[in-house]
């Protein structure tokens, strides 16, 4: 299987045009822009030392001149971005994922798996194992063990009703992070991959949100539970006659308008009702500027906000200038990015503070809500976890969940198209000064003061923190019984 894996790993050199690419090229031309452009760059090489950061990119690089390299190109990039351990240093496909070239799928190879493997893999219980895409059983899957410098699991296919994917197709790869995360490329629908995570979880049951293990019992996960669900990404509504509850899923600016309406309805309950429930559940983040408006009901101190400081590049600079063409944005944000931009063109090659440490005590205490649960998970990040630094500061709020992802100590990320692939590279250009005074959260995120198991109802949960009924107090705890029957 080794031999075979290494002879055809990932064949994806030919774009939509069937074009070539240098992968060596385009690797140095990734590695330049992270060099000269990240902001976690210097943190990063000064935590491994130059020696092993040269060391690394050494042996990434050699690959590249592999005669296989212009198709595995994309993986070898992956690798040398997993170097920073920055959720906000990546890239992602620039093709239409509902088109397919046929000269590039008949160029992929197929692998043998024999029958004594598919047997043996189905008696495994760890990695391993035979799985199925849980949405519609369109596809099967042999999960095997393959140490290569470049993963460490693959994902083959066995069974597809999908015409283009034949047995033998490689669906997914990964490298362990942990013993429980792969990080690796997804092969999507017209078989061109993009950069994703897999994690073993459910009694090593499942990977990731899209396969379970085959013959593994199906478990039912109430509307409310830890996991993604499918609900409105802002609502809000009354849970029991002291609770209110506001669901804010995305911080993208476009929800902005929303929010604001959302919260300006509601003003007259959330000064009224005791609890209110704020659930910021798979919110990956956005802009501050929509979380700005919530500060109000759960000021009780003033609020201290340390800054960051962002390099000022050449390459840096040409991408906030696109965010100030952007029509969608709203005046505010482009205002405050044209300032920026101005302030970097007089400080080229620099550091310069994009914000200062400030305390913000503009604010009055409101009588309610008395206390606030919010309700947090491992897919919150960015600035929602900004929201949270804030919010902890208020004696009325407890966070309740999960960690949160851990992606803020460099932030405010840009994008730049890759030279010759199809991909474009994302990454953060600003640098918190939290991790001056080693308060930094990447790859560790925001503890919960209440920890909330896997698959039960968090919302629940939630309101059991909030209203803290006593034993005795069965009149409330009927009125949430009923509420969630």
């Amino acid at each position: 299987m080794k031999h075979i894996m290494v002879m055809g790993m990932l064949l994806i050199a030919v774009s939509i045009k069937a074009q070539i690419c240098v992968c060596e090229k385009e690797f140095l031309h990734i590695k330049n822009i992270v060099e000269h452009n990240f902001a976690g760059f210097p943190d990063r090489i000064k935590a491994l030392s130059k020696a092993v950061y040269q060391k690394k990119t050494d042996e990434l690089l050699q690959l590249t001149r592999d005669k296989f390299a212009s198709d595995n190109c994309p993986l070898i990039i992956s690798r040398y971005l997993d170097i920073f351990k920055s959720n906000h240093l990546g890239f992602s496909l620039d093709l239409d994922y509902s088109k397919t070239d046929t000269d590039f799928v008949n160029h992929r190879p197929i692998f043998n798996i024999t029958e004594e493997k598919i047997a043996e893999l189905k008696k495994s219980r760890s990695w391993e194992g035979i799985y199925y895409f849980i949405h519609d059983s369109s596809t099967k899957i042999a999960v095997i063990k393959d140490p290569s410098p470049l993963h460490d699991y693959v994902g083959v296919t066995l069974e597809s009703t999908r015409p283009t994917w034949k047995k033998g197709m490689i669906k997914w790869e990964g490298k362990l992070v942990n013993d429980s995360l792969l990080r690796g490329l997804l092969y999507m629908r017209n078989h061109r991959p993009k950069m994703e995570g897999f994690n073993l979880w459910e009694d090593n049951n499942r990977i990731g949100g899209d396969w379970r293990r085959e013959g593994a019992p199906v478990k039912e996960y109430s509307r409310s539970a830890s996991t993604r669900e499918q609900s409105p990404t802002i609502e809000a509504k009354s849970l029991t006659p002291t609770t209110f509850y506001i669901r804010m899923a995305s911080f993208n600016p476009r929800y902005k308008p929303v929010i604001d309406s959302i919260l300006k309805a509601n003003e007259g309950l959330l000064n009224s009702t005791p609890n209110l429930v704020l659930d910021l559940r798979d919110n990956g983040g956005g802009a501050d500027a929509c979380w700005e408006l919530l500060i109000p009901w759960f000021y009780t101190q003033p609020i201290k906000t340390i800054g960051a400081d962002i390099w000022a590049t050449e390459t840096t600079i040409s991408r906030y200038k696109k965010w100030v063409e952007d029509k969608s944005l709203p005046k505010e944000m482009v205002d405050n990015i044209s300032r920026q931009v101005a302030s970097m063109e007089k400080s080229k090659g620099q550091w310069i503070k994009k914000n200062d440490d400030h305390t913000d005590s503009s604010f009055r205490p409101k009588p309610f809500p008395q206390k606030i649960v919010i309700l947090i998970n491992k897919w919150c990040g960015s600035s929602t976890e900004e929201l949270l630094l804030a919010a902890r500061q208020s004696s009325k709020v407890i966070l309740a969940g999960e960690n949160t992802v851990g992606n803020l100590d460099y932030s405010n990320i840009v994008t730049i198209p890759f030279s010759c692939y199809p991909y474009t590279l994302v990454y953060a250009t600003t640098r918190s000064r939290r991790l001056d005074i080693h308060q930094g959260i990447d790859n560790i995120g925001i503890a919960p003061k209440y920890r909330l198991a896997e698959g039960t109802d968090w919302i629940r949960e939630a309101l059991k923190i909030a209203e803290q009924q006593d034993a005795g107090n069965q009149q409330m705890d009927n009125i949430i019984q009923n509420r969630f029957r």
